[in-house]
């Protein structure tokens, strides 16, 4: 989880515009009085097509956590989202932000064998 000085960073250097970004580090630190768990979502797995909104499998997946959250979003895929609970919010930021290494080797997973019905490494073709 960000501090505070991170966050900000985060949003100035994703920004760029001194303006639109002073005014968006004021509402960080406005979240984060009231949240103490807030997130920088701007290149996280979190985005629908056109990066105006959280996809919907994250909004769900936020729901069946049943806790209160709060999403700001700035400026073309680039957001806060703030969190009240410590355990969700680690789980949160392990499963969206790309950091777990279960997602990495998502590529190289295991998929269902068509004719035995069990699961085998899936390898990558090996170039000619």
């Amino acid at each position: 989880m960000m501090d505070l000085e991170g966050i900000k960073k985060a949003i100035v250097d994703t920004l760029r515009d001194e303006e639109l970004a002073s005014f968006a580090c004021y509402e960080a630190e406005a979240y984060a009085k009231i949240w103490p768990y807030v997130f920088v979502v701007n290149d996280w797995d979190v985005w629908n097509e056109r990066k105006t909104a959280l996809r919907l499998q994250v909004i769900r997946w936020l729901e069946e956590e049943d806790v209160p959250y709060i999403f700001h979003r700035f400026h073309r895929g680039c957001g806060l989202v703030g969190l009240n609970d410590q355990d969700v919010a680690t789980h949160f930021e392990l499963r969206w932000s790309g950091q777990s290494g279960a997602r990495s080797d998502a590529h190289q997973g295991w998929n269902p064998h068509p004719l035995k019905s069990t699961f085998e490494p899936c390898y990558p073709a090996k170039p000619s």
